[in-house]
């Protein structure tokens, strides 16, 4: 693939696999801390409440700064810090793991915007204007990330316990050089300037309309995500299944979110957003619903499916948020995906304080309401047979 072989986009989709391998963590080490820190699923979902608020919060901020001076450091700086909390994570004693968790998540907040920026922009200028497809190959290696991340860290702290994530904490450090050598003056513009505002051929003016509701769509669809990887391990944890297995299921989850992300991306260059974002959505309600109460190779098979659909409009908002907001890619970027991981949040804190009134059975299952209430939401917005075409910042 062409893209693959421009070093600058290789560089941020290696950097967007690693730092999504470590939050893919998450979830992982708080099912496995539960039990001698005595968490409930309350706390468990307020923990991953303020992760997720932590690396969402910030995102417009490290957006509209790569905006005005630049994405080096904003984007190898992020990996960088990643690495370096998740290794205190890894031997940290007592409720340390915790805080340090929280502090890693803003190395997230920071590469996300600028990443897909400069994602966005290497592939519109090498695949003739093709965003969604664009964006959905640099999501893919995130999600694909999020995907391996649990099987991995799974079968690392089941046989190392918490020290395991040091061998992938050893792994990040050479990315982020390598992102910050690719990104270096020689080969990004100059940082003093917007950067955002050089090569993009904008829509006439903001469409803040579609932008509010492209956020709604993303909201939604992003809370199913994350009340699904959040808690499916501890619901499986609860039924004495190892971390190795349920690192596996969010991993088979997030793999098919992956490939779905792809998919959805090449459909909506193609065949229309509306229609790509509509259909998705309406087929991710039945593995979602049973899921939960599926048992043997079912387990597995529904959650590749609820994330292939889920998972397929993930690029497609990002793009449309790019193209609301013209002469803002960063910016548009770091509040969509900001909003994303902030919607999931809060999705995971209402869950866990309803998974202990409820049990977590019914509050996965209530995933297939929020991606139906999507499905109905995408209605609104404006069909059209092909897309028009996002440049991201230079």
């Amino acid at each position: 693939m062409r893209l693959l072989r421009h070093p600058v986009f290789l560089a941020v989709a290696l950097s967007h696999f690693i730092v999504d391998v470590l939050n893919g963590q998450a979830g992982i080490l708080l099912a496995v801390l539960s039990v001698p820190l005595g968490l409930t699923n309350a706390n468990i979902g307020l923990i991953a409440t303020v992760y997720s608020l932590v690396g969402s919060l910030a995102q417009p901020i490290f957006g509209w700064l790569a905006d005005r001076y630049g994405s080096r450091w904003a984007t190898a700086g992020g990996v960088l810090w990643m690495a370096l909390f998740f290794s205190l994570v890894a031997v940290a004693p007592g409720f340390w793991p915790i805080a340090f968790l929280v502090l890693g998540a803003i190395g997230s907040a920071a590469f996300h915007p600028p990443g897909t920026m400069r994602a966005v922009q290497v592939g519109h200028l090498h695949m003739t204007g093709q965003a969604a497809t664009a964006a959905s190959v640099f999501f893919l290696f995130g999600q694909g990330g999020l995907s391996v991340g649990p099987a991995v860290g799974g079968l690392l702290i089941e046989g190392l316990g918490r020290a395991g994530l040091l061998i992938l904490t050893a792994v990040t450090v050479p990315i982020g050089l390598f992102t910050a050598w690719q990104l270096r003056p020689a080969r990004a513009a100059a940082p003093g300037r917007p950067r955002a505002a050089s090569n993009l051929a904008p829509a006439a003016r903001p469409d803040r309309a579609v932008f509010v509701l492209v956020m709604a769509l993303a909201s939604l669809r992003t809370g199913a995500q994350t009340i699904t990887t959040t808690f499916a391990p501890k619901f499986f944890h609860d039924q004495d299944v190892s971390p190795a297995i349920y690192g596996a299921i969010v991993a088979l989850y997030m793999g098919g979110s992956a490939i779905g992300g792809v998919f959805g991306g090449v459909l909506a260059d193609r065949w229309g957003r509306r229609r790509t974002i509509t259909l998705a959505l309406l087929l991710s309600v039945v593995p979602f619903y049973f899921f939960p109460l599926a048992s043997g190779g079912w387990i597995f098979l529904l959650a590749v499916l609820a994330g292939l659909f889920n998972g397929a409009p993930h690029s497609i908002f990002v793009t449309m948020a790019q193209r609301a907001l013209p002469g803002r890619a960063a910016l548009a970027s770091g509040l969509t995906l900001g909003l994303m991981f902030g919607a999931g949040a809060l999705g995971a804190y209402l869950g866990g304080l309803a998974a202990d009134q409820l049990g977590l059975a019914p509050v996965l299952q209530a995933n297939a309401i929020l991606v139906l209430t999507a499905a109905l939401l995408s209605l609104a917005l404006q069909p059209e047979r092909k897309p028009a075409v996002v440049a991201a910042a230079d």
